[in-house]
């Protein structure tokens, strides 16, 4: 049995126990076979009895449920709720978070990071911009993590043609250009992690609004990351983060790859 000193050492109960003088007992702890702590009493300064334990109602990893002991995944360990809450740092979610895929998403920070108690998930904010979505890193108990993207579906995206210095191209619902990456081939997409935070791909959220006149052939291509891309033509569209206003088309041409859409296709 595990003996937890919480102060001084033991002494030795008085050689004289007669008259009216008390035995002072040392403030110590006897942890017991179900989890609970008896302290020294008596004349003698023995522990007091362990509890009786009726029946075994201890789980696979032998926390006693009768004692109020759970696992704790997180911690690894037995715990009671009351005394040790049973979750991880949100510091340490957010390591988790940033070596897991999560961090092809965007940066992930902690900033009014949410708990769940019902699931014993971290949620963490991934600062990226999708129109319709919040997305956020959910950091599981198991220490494994994945991107849960929140779209509500409210955003429907339109895209449409505008005229622009390069003639008449796609834009999206926000005027803003439509971009080609030649390396994409049979409609799938080539663009992550960094490329996808210089490049947003034009995600689906809900449906897709398309005026009327377009003759090329819209699409959808999915993911990795289990988004849906729209593609024209087999092409799946991006916009570009160099673009500061509707119109610009500051990334046709780059690196020899990137194009703006002509509404030709």
């Amino acid at each position: 049995m595990l003996i937890l000193a919480l102060g001084c050492t033991q002494q030795a109960p008085p050689a004289n126990q007669s008259g009216n003088n008390t035995t002072a007992c040392t403030m110590e702890a006897k942890i017991c076979p179900d989890g609970s702590a008896v302290g020294r009493t008596g004349p003698n300064c023995e522990f007091a009895p362990c509890p009786q334990i009726v029946g075994n109602d201890s789980d696979a990893h032998g926390c006693k449920a009768s004692a109020g002991y759970s696992w704790c995944e997180t911690q690894q360990k037995c715990v009671r709720e009351w005394e040790t809450p049973c979750q991880m740092s949100v510091d340490e979610a957010l390591t988790i978070a940033r070596a897991s895929a999560c961090k092809d998403a965007g940066n992930i920070t902690s900033a009014g990071a949410v708990y769940n108690n019902n699931s014993n998930t971290w949620w963490l904010a991934i600062d990226r911009d999708m129109p319709g979505c919040n997305p956020a890193c959910v950091v599981y108990a198991s220490r494994s993590a994945e991107v849960n993207y929140r779209c509500t579906g409210v955003i429907v995206y339109t895209v449409k043609a505008a005229n622009s210095t390069l003639g008449e191209i796609l834009v999206d619902n926000g005027g803003y250009s439509l971009y080609s990456f030649t390396p994409d081939t049979s409609g799938v997409s080539t663009c992550y992690g960094s490329c996808a935070a210089t490049w947003p791909p034009l995600l689906v959220v809900d449906t897709i609004s398309i005026p009327n006149g377009l003759d090329g052939t819209f699409g959808a291509s999915a993911r990795t990351d289990n988004s849906t891309q729209v593609t024209y033509n087999g092409m799946p569209l991006y916009t570009y983060s160099g673009d500061s206003a509707p119109g610009d088309t500051n990334g046709d041409g780059l690196n020899g790859k990137w194009y703006v859409v002509p509404v030709s296709g």
